[in-house]
């Protein structure tokens, strides 16, 4: 196996000492693209917020430093589960699941952050069409990923585990998935030397609208 393919598998799924270390520098990589993101989800004290893909909990904490909100933290990986558990521990509720099957009600969240996951959706968007269920009326979902004409220079984003995007195909998948296009705003942002990201902002009409 190449090493563009086992990293590229790692990034679909972390596991292993390999993926507790991808998992750590992955938290260093993203934490700009992080950062805006949680300024745009902009969590209150009181909601709910599902961080779909958490990883090592890194973005959690970062908005529990913001607000004293009620944080679900959903992987499909248990390595990185483990890993947020151990940052966070009480402060957080875990799931182990597919983003696209998460054992949680309907309209039952205030807010989904969605970094870098959107990637591993399927052609039917099952992890959108999720989130949007998930949703209350009134809430909102931010996620990023790293344009298409960024990743395409990567190796491991083209062993075809990788779903890309521009700004046209990110808003079609969201569009398609339910959420409504006066309601969605996608930026495409510097997020370091050669590195462009797309930050998608999707809202859910509230029962009043």
């Amino acid at each position: 196996m190449s090493l563009a393919r086992a990293l590229a598998g790692q990034l679909a799924h972390p596991r292993g000492r390999y993926g507790r270390w991808l998992g750590r520098a992955m938290d260093i990589a993203n934490r700009r693209p992080m950062q805006r993101a949680v300024d745009l989800l902009a969590p209150a004290a009181g909601e709910t917020i599902l961080d779909a893909g958490c990883g090592t909990g890194a973005a959690m904490a970062h908005m529990l430093g913001r607000a004293d909100c009620r944080l679900i933290g959903a992987d499909l990986s248990p390595t990185m589960i483990a890993a947020a558990r151990r940052r966070l521990g009480a402060r957080a509720r875990y799931l182990t699941a597919s983003l696209a099957d998460l054992p949680l009600p309907s309209a039952s969240l205030d807010g989904v952050l969605a970094l870098n996951v959107l990637y591993f959706d399927d052609d039917g968007q099952g992890m959108l069409r999720a989130m949007h269920r998930l949703l209350r009326g009134g809430g909102r979902m931010v996620a990023y990923v790293t344009a298409r004409h960024t990743m395409e220079g990567w190796a491991f984003a083209r062993e075809g585990l990788h779903r890309l995007y521009d700004a046209g195909s990110l808003r079609t998948a969201f569009l398609s998935a339910g959420f409504a296009d006066g309601l969605l705003e996608i930026e495409e942002v510097a997020i370091g030397p050669g590195i462009d990201g797309l930050l998608a902002r999707a809202g859910k009409p509230s029962a009043a609208a």
